[in-house]
């Protein structure tokens, strides 16, 4: 009996291993040219929306999914990879939000020197929320991490004057003085660029953490944490790591936001705006790194299509997601690959 259950221990770990095997290799041979492509035509791109009669709200959404994309990358590594069922990373958004915005509207700092302050302010919050938090397991976590955000919601809307504005939040923030430099016309051109260049720096992060020995060990925490102990794993220290990596990234994402944005509402911690980028981590691809890209690119693109059945809309993302469950619990992302796979394979 004791042998049998060493045997059935034995091909678990081994069923395990080959797993993190096959996840920590990249598929790097068939996405290097078109993320190079991806690059090369996110360079141009605003040249283009130029030309056309919307131009300036196309940019204006290409900003959004570039700051979104920051927040569900880092959301899939938490929850996708590593298992870890937190729902604080709109209220780490908005940490690094209030704090830069804060900053520059009392000490009337540089918003390019006050931005930095938002990610450090993130990351410490999250450590100190991950100490108590990361000790519990399943709906404790998410018990814990939404009453955080609720509680930072209260705080921004009932708190000092010059945190909440009487209700409103941060208004009249200072922006980056890209207006001043090349006049509003080609201002959201600098906007986009440094936007885009935030997204390639935290997306190179989180794909070297997630094809990474350390991305490894929040598989294997995932997976079964008595294994990844097995392995010499600390599964507090990785996931307190975790949660500061991925907060600066967040909250780097916030402060950007309220320089670009002008301002910040509590509203933006309502719940509705966790189910929407929740939504682009299923949809796209839970626990794959380009499934929220994907995800988030359309639903970045999707509420402006569906603005004529606006009431509809929780209603119908509701239904896509039901839908996604059902037919790609993987998501949309890993099954297009899964086919691009299969007709190349035919075709070869």
């Amino acid at each position: 009996m004791i042998q049998e259950e060493s045997v059935s221990r034995q091909s678990v770990a081994a069923r395990i291993d080959e797993r993190l095997k096959l996840s920590a290799v990249p598929w790097s041979r068939l996405s290097v040219v078109p993320v190079v492509i991806a690059l090369l035509v996110s360079l141009a791109l605003p040249w283009a929306t130029d030309l056309l009669p919307f131009g300036k709200f196309v940019l204006h959404l290409l900003i959004l999914f570039f700051l979104w994309g920051i927040v569900v990358q880092g959301w899939n590594l938490i929850m996708g990879v590593s298992g870890i069922f937190s729902f604080a990373q709109v209220a780490l958004f908005a940490v690094g939000a209030w704090t830069s915005g804060v900053i520059t509207q009392q000490l009337g700092w540089s918003p390019f020197v006050a931005m930095w302050f938002g990610p450090v302010a993130a990351t410490f919050v999250a450590v100190i929320l991950g100490l108590p938090t990361l000790r519990l397991r399943g709906a404790y976590v998410v018990l814990l991490t939404l009453g955080f955000q609720e509680l930072f919601r209260n705080f921004t809307t009932q708190g000092p004057n010059f945190v909440a504005g009487g209700g409103y939040g941060l208004r009249y923030v200072p922006k980056f003085p890209f207006e001043e430099w090349v006049g509003g016309d080609k201002a959201q051109f600098l906007y986009y660029y440094l936007a885009l260049v935030f997204f390639v720096i935290a997306s190179f992060a989180i794909w070297r953490i997630f094809y990474s020995p350390i991305g490894m060990a929040f598989r294997a925490l995932r997976d079964s944490e008595v294994y990844a102990i097995s392995r010499g794993v600390n599964p507090f220290r990785y996931k307190l790591f975790l949660f500061g990596f991925v907060a600066f990234f967040t909250g780097w994402a916030g402060a950007f936001y309220v320089h670009w944005y002008g301002a910040i509402s509590p509203a933006i911690m309502l719940f509705g705006t966790t189910i929407n980028l929740l939504a682009m981590i299923v949809i796209g691809g839970w626990g794959s790194f380009w499934g929220p890209i994907a995800g988030c690119a359309v639903l970045t693109v999707l509420p402006e299509i569906m603005r004529a059945v606006e009431q509809y809309r929780i209603l119908l993302l509701g239904i896509v997601l039901a839908l996604v469950a059902i037919f790609a619990p993987e998501g949309l992302f890993p099954l297009l690959l899964r086919w691009v796979r299969r007709l190349l394979g035919r075709q070869a």
